[in-house]
């Protein structure tokens, strides 16, 4: 069963947030006061979302290609379009699952079992849509297309947990940083 739980606060959040934190207070179109992150810490949260979704699936890419294909990618293949499709694949990821849970309470179990569901996912679909390509190729289903696919299923996999607890990490520390005095 997903766990569905949700930290308590141990204190109300003030008001009005720290003015040397991550958030700040906009006023929306609508006249509405709102609190959303700061330029800079959002910057930098994209940068490390990206950093962990398109390192960890390049990583992943060169271990599927190793193990499974019996290839070793040198950095020509890793800085081609190839990688960064790769890369590009790796990074939505961690960026959906920001959108997912953020500044909601979530426990580092929901983040992992939802990064879990997303690879999945995204895997499931990569997967079928590249057994489609070769079915209409006229290569047809093999062994070594179930393997492969197994591999990037598993990959995904441990790419996901890592995408999990890089969130959960974020999300936490914007939540401390914003309480601190």
């Amino acid at each position: 069963m997903p766990p569905n739980e949700v930290n308590e606060p141990d204190s109300e959040p003030s008001p009005q947030p720290n003015p040397e934190g991550p958030t700040e207070v906009v006023e929306t179109d609508s006249g509405e006061l709102v609190e959303r992150l700061s330029g800079g810490t959002a910057t930098l949260l994209l940068i490390w979302l990206l950093i962990i979704g398109a390192g960890s699936a390049l990583l992943a890419a060169w271990l599927v290609a190793i193990l499974v294909l019996d290839q070793r990618l040198g950095p020509g293949a890793l800085f081609s379009d190839f990688g960064f499709y790769v890369a590009l694949y790796g990074a939505t990821g961690p960026t959906v699952l920001w959108l997912a849970g953020r500044a909601q309470g979530h426990t580092m179990s929901w983040f992992v079992w939802t990064a879990v569901r997303i690879g999945l996912f995204m895997s499931f679909l990569t997967v079928v849509f590249g057994s489609l390509v070769t079915v209409v190729l006229g290569a047809g289903i093999t062994t070594g297309t179930l393997i492969l696919g197994a591999a990037v299923l598993v990959a995904t996999l441990g790419m996901s947990v890592l995408w999990g607890l890089a969130v959960w990490a974020a999300d936490r520390w914007i939540a401390q940083a914003r309480i601190s005095a």
